[in-house]
This record gives structure tokens, sequence and C-alpha cells, in this order.
């Protein structure tokens, strides 16, 4: 097999090196108890970018992704980078509520208004229940807290 050089192959490329980057930084600390829930997340994503950038390097992806603009990924990099900036403000469930509200409301089909922001509504409410429950009740992690949740 010979491997292919191209644009999709320095981008699997660059997410393996930023995945890298997390899990160094997650796994290598003094206290790795308090670090265990993002360490492990960090070598997940880093075995599943390096089987991504395996199969871009091999040629072995199907190509059938349609373009996604970039105009329709703007508002959601604007929203994320709000997310971090107010968390410590807001708290961090609801933030995740917030942004997930936005990012649910902002990808959804475009349907009758109500029934766009309903779904959006009980997607973000029971993700940042399952948030709660996974880190807050189970793992007993302590997460960033503000004047709301």
């Amino acid at each position: 097999m010979r491997i292919v050089f191209g644009r999709r192959l320095a981008v699997a490329l660059l997410v393996v090196l930023v995945a890298g980057l997390l899990f160094k930084v997650s796994y290598f600390q003094e206290n790795l108890e308090a670090y265990l829930f993002p360490a492990v997340v960090a070598a997940t994503v880093l075995c599943l970018s390096l089987l991504s950038l395996a199969r871009e390097a091999f040629d072995l992806c199907i190509d059938d992704f349609q373009p996604f603009p970039i105009g329709r990924q703007w508002p959601v990099i604007v929203i994320m980078i709000g997310g971090v900036l107010l968390i410590d403000t807001l708290g961090m469930y609801s933030t995740t509520f917030l942004v997930l509200l936005l990012v649910g409301y902002w990808y959804s089909p475009e349907e009758a208004l109500r029934r766009r922001l309903v779904q959006s509504v009980s997607m973000a409410a029971g993700f940042s229940l399952a948030m709660y429950v996974l880190f807050s009740i189970l793992l007993n992690v302590q997460v960033p807290r503000g004047f709301l949740i």
C-alpha cells in the first residue's frame, strides 16, 4: 500500500497532534485521580484520531461526504467560544445547556419554529442532565460553578 498525501491527510495529522497534546496534558499530572476522566476521554480521542489518520494515509475512506460550508460553521464556533468564556460565570451545567440549545437550534432542519425549539430544549436538557449524573453523582467531580447551576 502506498501513502496518499493530501489535504485530508494533513487535517487528520493535525487532529492526531492536538489529541496527543490533550492526552499529554490530561494524563501526565501529579494528581492522576483528578484527571482520570479527562485522561480516558483524551486517550479515546487519540485512538480514534489515529484510526482516522491511518484511513486517510492509506486511502481507505469512502468519499461520500458532502462539503459543509464554513458559513454554517462560524456561528457555532462563536457559540462554543462564548460558552468557554462564560463557564466560570454561569456554571458548567447552565453553560452547557445554553450552548447545546443554541447549537441544536442552529443545526435543526428547517421546520416549524415551535417543533425546532422543543427538540433543541429536549436535547440540551437531556444531555445536561446526563452530564450532571455522570460528573456530580457517579464520578463526584467538582465542576465550575457559577451564579446559576
